[in-house]
């Protein structure tokens, strides 16, 4: 309740009035028809939501406090409606919330920091104090009537609506904001961010939003909706990391250190000795940081191995030192080959 309160702009205890009107002031900015913004048939849906929870929370209220006598429901009426009074008359007007999308990085996201945000909001144009029009010194002919005051409809002159049938003008379209009656200002923030966003996540700017109607009371809050960039390296489920890092297969044969790529700096990693065939590595809590009562996540590394596609000169006498070593104790170093000459290949 409180939040289609905050929603609203309004404060608990509005009356049926106050909430149809701040449901009609918003409606009208955020309609989709109205407004381009691609979040605005998302909340144009949560201000109806809202409008409507809040009228049937008091339909329901009025209909749970039936009079036992006229003294008693008497008293009912008029105590939510001067509860009402005060609290509209002590309550500043907000302006509406506003909603944006916040791309970030997997770098910014993870580490945390500030971020630069440009917000572009409308204003009365200041030329023309938000007419759309400015006086002439001098008045002007008329162009579209030609100075006679009439146009040609379909079937006979009516009058023209450039002049109101004068001929001539004594206001012409604001040259600074074309006749709109607003101009679009643009304003920075320094966006703090926490660390450990992710997608989904949404952060709340108090006082950020738009501007109340009136000249005087509470601008609303602007709501960021946090999306991530795909990243060229890293992928994420939930909170955890995972990559793939290809590693020479003679290493993880041997095991040894191994560096891993991460968002917060490059890591060692202690690899045991083993096969040649692809593991995972799993690294508890080096995934996405912990955020509130999420814990943080973990790094999956994915090791694909990579075998040896040619042998040089420097290579080559390395080698073949080695597969006689190896075919010195077959049966002990490669059971299988062993195993397969002994039944094909035999002496």
């Amino acid at each position: 309740m409180h939040d289609a309160y905050e929603l609203l702009g309004l404060e608990p205890g509005a009356t049926r009035a106050e909430i149809r009107r701040a449901f009609r002031r918003l409606a009208m900015r955020w309609h989709p028809d109205r407004n381009g913004d691609p979040l605005a048939a998302e909340h144009f849906k949560a201000l109806r939501q809202a409008h409507d929870t809040l009228l049937d929370e008091i339909e329901k209220g009025l209909a749970s406090t039936g009079p036992t006598s006229d003294d008693d429901a008497n008293t009912r009426r008029a105590a939510p409606e001067a509860e009402a009074a005060r609290a509209a008359a002590n309550a500043e007007p907000r302006g509406a919330d506003r909603f944006m999308e916040l791309e970030l990085t997997f770098e910014e996201a993870f580490r945390g920091g500030q971020k630069p945000l440009c917000l572009q909001q409308s204003s009365p144009c200041a030329h023309c104090d938000g007419e759309g029009e400015v006086t002439l010194a001098h008045t002007r002919l008329c162009e579209p009537c030609r100075g006679s005051g009439r146009v040609g409809g379909s079937r006979h002159l009516t009058r023209c609506e450039g002049c109101g049938g004068r001929g001539y003008r004594n206001t012409t379209p604001c040259p600074h904001c074309h006749g709109q009656g607003n101009t679009t200002l643009e304003r920075w923030l320094a966006v703090s961010l926490p660390a450990g966003l992710i997608d989904g996540d949404t952060l709340r700017l108090a006082g950020e939003g738009e501007p109340p109607a009136e000249h005087h009371g509470l601008p609303g809050n602007l709501h960021l909706h946090i999306r991530l960039q795909p990243h060229a390296l890293f992928g994420r489920q939930g909170r955890d990391l995972r990559l793939q890092r290809p590693v020479s297969a003679v290493r993880l044969l041997l095991g040894g250190d191994l560096q891993i790529p991460h968002p917060d700096g490059t890591r060692t990693l202690s690899l045991a000795p083993g096969s040649t065939a692809p593991r995972e590595l799993r690294i508890p809590g080096a995934g996405f940081p912990a955020r509130g009562e999420r814990p943080a996540g973990d790094l999956i590394v994915e090791l694909r191995p990579v075998m040896l596609s040619h042998a040089d000169d420097t290579l080559q006498p390395l080698l073949e030192a080695l597969e006689r070593e190896l075919q010195g104790a077959l049966a002990h170093h490669l059971p299988e080959l062993a195993a397969w000459q002994a039944q094909w290949l035999p002496d």
